[in-house]
């Protein structure tokens, strides 16, 4: 080929045929630079194939860890779930009233000194080992640690995969120094106390070995309620429900950026904006919609009780998985959860009008329990005048599905009292396992 354009040049110039001559010289440079540039282009599409590629393998990589810490995040959630509430509950099994509802309504056959029991020591031993054993979630960066000192990063920049993608090991970043701040006070706590070596220690984490009630005689209640009572303890007892809900966020997140990975969008889509509206803004107006969990309040609602004898109609307890609420035959009684902590105050409201149900799992320890779920807004007169929705309870767990439009004309812009639970002329016993507003 090359031999066949030389022979073209050489005649041309021999039969003196400048212009023809320039002309071929033209178009010959004008194929080299098309060839050139075909060139090019064909090696910038196989540069971005494999930067493609290479991205791409990064972020399976990170989707891979993601779902790890994902399986790891959902079973130390559960785990917390279940630990929280028996810590909850745990000082109360100490009190009168928690030992009257035992006897009355679940039949234990109770002592005078049933507080100090086997069964009650052993639980109480038992819980607060289990607040001892510290959870780590140790999440594994390789993937996004990889793909950000490879420079492929910049692929995404812009995109909506790469808010999502930063968000999530920031907030990951947010989760693993509160767990490791509670986790340092939970293990001082637990050396600290070996170090104390307080009387009765032994006897009250080995409790169902010996008859320690007659070993040691009148001395075994002093010896329980030091131990219960002493500053060492406080670290388990003040749980941070914060760390739950930076769980739940981290799950939200972790979710919607591993299907974005897998199914290669790199924008949100109505799905993905579904799904990351759950993701609870801890320092946003918006209330946090879980009221009861599993059996205790969450830390930003608070509850009381009230009847006319002087608030004595309703005895409440936590069970350690359930609430339990034992009402008397009062002409009403009510127990309710309210915004905030301390004592209620209707001046301090949140905006609920986002919410469309209000979602309640209950039973009645008997069955055919009749009952009333009420809210109040800040101007509802305190005289049991607001909309009620009557519930006939079963003896056996069922959720009840409440639209908050059922208790118009309560203002859901702003609750002060989230829920009531009221009961008339009356005596029964009402178990709660969750209250969430969806």
């Amino acid at each position: 080929m090359i031999k066949f354009f030389r022979k073209i040049r050489f005649e041309l110039l021999e039969e003196n045929k400048i212009v023809k001559y320039l002309k071929y010289a033209v178009g010959e440079i004008v194929l080299v630079v098309i060839g050139i540039l075909i060139a090019i282009q064909i090696n910038n599409s196989n540069q971005k194939r494999l930067n493609a590629e290479a991205l791409e393998g990064y972020l399976n990589s990170i989707a891979n860890n993601v779902q790890s810490d994902l399986n790891k995040a959902e079973m130390y959630t559960q785990k917390r779930l279940e630990l929280f509430p028996r810590i909850s509950g745990m000082r109360r099994r100490m009190s009168p009233e928690y030992q009257k509802i035992m006897s009355e309504v679940y039949g234990e056959n109770l002592t005078a000194d049933a507080r100090y029991s086997v069964q009650n020591l052993s639980f109480m031993a038992q819980t607060i080992n289990e607040a001892w054993s510290s959870i780590y979630l140790t999440p594994n960066l390789s993937g996004f640690e990889s793909l950000k000192s490879s420079g492929f990063l910049s692929q995404l920049q812009g995109t909506d995969l790469e808010k999502l993608l930063f968000d999530y090991y920031n907030k990951l970043d947010e989760l693993i120094l509160l767990e490791n701040n509670y986790n340092s006070g939970i293990q001082q706590s637990s050396e600290e106390f070996i170090k104390a070596d307080l009387p009765g220690t032994y006897a009250f984490f080995s409790s169902g070995t010996r008859d320690w009630s007659t070993e040691l005689g009148g001395r075994l209640p002093a010896m329980v309620d030091e131990i219960l009572d002493h500053p060492i303890l406080f670290p388990v007892f003040f749980w941070p429900y914060e760390l739950i809900v930076k769980y739940e966020n981290l799950l939200v997140r972790g979710h919607a950026l591993h299907e974005m990975i897998v199914t290669g969008k790199k924008a949100f889509d109505e799905e993905i904006n579904q799904q990351l509206a759950q993701i609870f803004d801890e320092y946003g107006d918006v209330p946090y919609p879980k009221i009861i969990r599993n059996g205790y309040n969450t830390h930003y609602y608070n509850s009381a009780v009230a009847s006319p004898n002087n608030n004595q109609g309703v005895n409440m307890q936590f069970l350690g998985s359930h609430i339990a609420l034992q009402f008397s035959a009062e002409p009403w009684a009510a127990a309710y959860w309210f915004v905030g902590n301390g004592v209620p105050d209707s001046n301090r409201v949140k905006d609920f009008s986002n919410f469309q149900t209000l979602r309640v799992k209950l039973r009645g320890t008997k069955g055919g329990e009749q009952i009333a779920i009420g809210l109040k807004d800040r101007s509802d007169p305190t005289d049991g005048s607001e909309t009620k929705i009557p519930l006939t309870l079963t003896n056996e767990w069922h959720t009840y599905d409440i639209p908050l439009a059922s208790f118009a004309p309560t203002r859901l812009e702003e609750l002060f009292i989230v829920t009531s639970i009221i009961v008339e002329n009356q005596a029964c016993t009402i178990e709660v396992e969750s209250i969430e507003f969806l």
